[in-house]
Order: C-alpha cells, then sequence, then structure tokens
C-alpha cells in the first residue's frame, strides 16, 4: 500500500508540475505521469531484486 501511494505522489507531483506554465495539454501531462509512474515503479524493482542484503 506504501509502495502505491509513492507511486502515486509522484505521478501527481510530475503532473501538476508539467501543467504550471500551460504549455502542455492535459494529454501530455498524463503521459508524462504515466511514464513517472512506470520509471519509478522499474527502478524500484530493480533496487528490490538486485540490491540484495549482504
Amino acid at each position: 500500500m506504501r509502495m502505491m501511494l509513492i507511486l502515486f505522489g509522484a505521478s501527481a507531483f510530475v503532473y501538476f508540475v508539467t501543467g504550471i506554465k500551460g504549455r502542455l495539454t492535459r494529454r501530455m501531462r498524463l503521459y508524462c505521469a504515466i511514464g513517472t509512474f512506470a520509471a519509478v515503479y522499474l527502478v524500484t524493482m530493480i533496487l528490490v531484486f538486485f540490491g540484495g542484503s549482504t
């Protein structure tokens, strides 16, 4: 549940930050937010699987 909150928070942050200047359309902002969601998810999974404890 905490993981989903982090992913949602990052996506919402990117969505709102890209809308500040008003240059991007809603669809492009949504694509950026989905891309952020996927990137943060992939980085987290890579760290979990390859980060291994010693």
